[in-house]
């Protein structure tokens, strides 16, 4: 049986370290007592993990991972890593399939992991945040992982292009490589334009919300998803895992969730534009080789975005 990866006293990379899942991840890291390297663009963007680089209990690595001048000049931190964790994406969600959005994804996802991967020395693993967007619309559900790849914008091409990247090099270097496909998640800090942070600024603002698509999707909160990314740093293998509930909620009960849970006065209308799939996860491979269990409800998700939200300089 193969012994746990220690995280202790570890030097940890993460990318897209100030975002959602980097930040609550970092949270739990510390506590791990690792030595954490966090990579953003902009170290006046900290968001909430200031307090951590301001105590110095993390090292902030400005740096752009599309750009090889700001690579170099952290390469002797990048040399000296154990373990890669890879969760920024190049994709911006405002433009969704904007031709302006394949450019970003090209250049980060693509490019950028390049770059940032010759810069490693001393790797003993990475851990790939990748996603079930890259399934496309699935030939059939729920989705194992076997299921084949058929992105149909832009975020899911570049994840599963970054999926490739990470797997040669890994090969090569005889690295294990763990590749997570994740659901959409639900939580504090999402700053997503996705459906549930927009409806709750709708909701908070009681204004009219549109439901416009009769899709299911499979959401994650946070917490499960983090407490997941824990255990697969500390198994390190080789292994592509879905990740996600395993359970489907419609666009639409979504909307009236989020109108109860706010006590809010929107009303909901209805427009003809049924576009779109459902989207649910097979989960069993998670479960049986990470022990994984769901512990938290998308109406937890919810009412802890509409908090966050309450409580954030956002509305």
């Amino acid at each position: 049986k193969k012994m746990a990866y220690k995280i202790s006293k570890k030097k940890i990379l993460i990318t897209g370290a100030t975002g959602q899942i980097g930040s609550f991840l970092i949270e739990r890291l510390v506590k791990e007592n690792a030595e954490i390297f966090a990579v953003g663009r902009n170290k006046n963007k900290l968001r909430e993990i200031q307090s951590f680089v301001k105590s110095q209990k993390i090292k902030f690595l400005e740096c752009d991972i599309t750009n090889e001048k700001s690579i170099k000049k952290n390469s002797k931190f990048l040399n000296d890593i154990d373990f890669f964790v890879h969760l920024s994406s190049g994709y911006r969600f405002d433009s969704s399939n904007s031709m302006g959005s394949d450019h970003h994804t090209i250049e980060h996802d693509l490019k950028g992991t390049i770059k940032i991967l010759k810069e490693f020395k001393n790797l003993k693993g990475i851990l790939f945040a990748s996603s079930v967007s890259i399934y496309g619309k699935p030939e059939y559900l729920p989705v194992d992982e076997d299921c084949s790849v058929n992105p149909n914008h832009f975020y899911g091409v570049g994840k599963f292009g970054a999926e490739k990247i990470l797997q040669s090099f890994a090969l090569k270097n005889k690295i294990p490589l763990t590749i997570l496909r994740i659901a959409a998640v639900v939580g504090e800090r999402d700053r997503s334009n996705q459906i549930i942070p927009i409806c709750v600024n709708k909701a908070l603002k009681n204004e009219t919300i549109n439901v416009n698509e009769k899709s299911s999707r499979d959401y994650i909160h946070i917490f499960d998803l983090v407490e997941f990314l824990i255990r697969a740093i500390k198994k390190n293998r080789n292994d592509i895992v879905n990740i996600g509930s395993g359970e489907k909620i419609s666009a639409e009960k979504i909307i009236k969730k989020i109108i109860k849970l706010s006590n809010s006065k929107s009303k909901i209308t209805y427009s003809k534009k049924t576009v779109g799939y459902d989207l649910i996860c097979d989960i069993s491979k998670a479960v049986k080789n990470f022990h994984y269990k769901p512990k938290y409800s998308i109406e937890k998700g919810i009412l802890d975005e509409i908090k966050w939200y309450k409580n954030s300089q956002f509305l």
